[in-house]
Order: structure tokens, then C-alpha cells, then sequence
């Protein structure tokens, strides 16, 4: 949100919407954003199961992804961004390397050397069919 105000935009509807992760949530959501802000021009999703189920609804409403509405989903889980139609853009949270960095911190521990602190892991935006330069 601090981005969008930052660029001088706001979030369609006012607030984020909540519900269960799941393509019927991701359908309903669509309809909910449609009804409530019909010039929006993106969606972020939550999941990529939410954003799948969300272009569903879109391609069932006559709108086009991304020419009408460019759409991202959030976990590059590959069996769903991949199978969308179109392929979803994907924010790709690195839980294999989040997953080596806590395996070694653990092993660590374990031997006596306890590490303290917040280590960040950067995510990556794996851009595909459902969004546009």
C-alpha cells in the first residue's frame, strides 16, 4: 500500500480483501473487486491458488489477463502459475534456500553455536503470460 500511495494510486475497494486461501475464494474476490472498483487495473493475490481461481472468474466476466487486468499471484507454486491460463506472474518467496538457511542454523545450534537475530532471504518476481512490461 505504501508503494501505491507512493506513486500516487490507491487500492481498489478501499481495503484488502480476506478469505480463505482457495480458487473459489480467488473467484468470489474477483467478483467483489469488480463490483466495487470496475476501472481497477491489477489484482495481487495472496497465493497462486487464490490468483488462479481469480483469473478463472476473470475469463469468465470477458476480461482479458493482462490486457484488461494484468494479475500476480504470490509463491511460484509451478503446478498452479504454470497451469494458469495465462501462466501467472509470481512473486517465488526462495523457500529452498529459506530452507537450507534453517537446516544449517538448526545444525548449528545443535552443536553449541546458537545464532540470534533475523536473517532475510530476498524473493524474486518470476514474470509470466499474466502481466506486462
Amino acid at each position: 500500500m505504501r508503494a501505491l500511495e507512493a506513486n500516487g494510486l490507491s487500492l481498489a475497494g478501499g481495503e484488502p480483501l480476506f478469505g480463505e486461501w482457495s480458487e473459489a475464494w480467488g473467484r468470489q474476490a474477483i467478483r467483489i473487486l469488480l463490483r466495487a472498483a470496475p476501472d481497477l487495473d491489477a489484482v495481487f493475490c495472496g497465493s497462486d491458488q487464490i490468483a488462479r481461481g481469480a483469473a478463472d472468474a476473470l475469463s469468465e466476466t470477458g476480461v482479458r489477463v493482462p490486457d484488461d487486468i494484468a494479475l500476480v499471484g504470490y509463491d511460484n507454486w509451478t503446478v498452479i502459475a504454470e497451469a494458469s491460463q495465462p501462466p501467472l506472474t509470481t512473486v517465488d518467496m526462495n523457500l529452498t534456500e529459506v530452507g537450507r538457511i534453517a537446516a544449517e542454523t538448526l545444525l548449528r545450534a545443535m552443536d553449541g553455536h546458537s545464532v540470534h537475530g533475523t536473517r532475510l532471504v530476498p524473493g524474486e518476481l518470476v514474470v509470466r503470460a499474466s502481466t506486462r512490461a
